[in-house]
């Protein structure tokens, strides 16, 4: 594992090319951009909305992600146990990346969980927790030539 690098800033779009892609493009502290491509609507909605950006013109259901947003208690309980989120793997046969969610149960047991990226940098977001990326990933995109964003 390589160093880690912090995100300091997380967007979440939908790229109007077709076909549309929900996207989210973490900002590095070094400058750089992680970008996770086809992630799940729901979360490009949601960590818009929990940044007050929500634009909808019509009122759709809401997701588990969503109902977070509401149950502040709950948030709140979640943010004493997270301590991080580390994205720092990526399976070469199926392109996916993993990210880790760092726990802390109240100093009795430390846990790691592997998580969907895209889910754990909400939950980061919503527990206002920060959010690395591993510095081999970052060299493994330059070195494959994934597109710009």
């Amino acid at each position: 594992m390589g160093q880690r690098i912090k995100v300091i800033d997380v967007e979440a779009i939908v790229k109007p090319t077709p076909p549309a892609t929900p996207v989210i493009v973490c900002h590095l502290e070094d400058g750089r951009e992680f970008v996770l491509y086809n992630v799940p609507y729901d979360i490009v909605r949601s960590i818009n909305k929990l940044r007050g950006l929500d634009f909808r013109r019509n009122k759709p259901r809401e997701s588990v992600f969503d109902l977070l947003q509401y149950f502040k208690s709950v948030t709140e309980e979640m943010g004493r146990m997270i301590e991080k989120v580390v994205i720092d793997e990526l399976d070469p046969e199926t392109g996916l990346y993993t990210a880790k969610l760092y726990v802390n149960l109240e100093g009795k047991m430390k846990m790691v969980i592997p998580m969907i990226p895209s889910h754990a940098i909400y939950l980061a977001l919503v527990t206002d927790k920060p959010i690395y990326v591993d510095e081999d990933l970052m060299e493994e995109e330059d070195l494959e030539g994934f597109p710009p964003f």
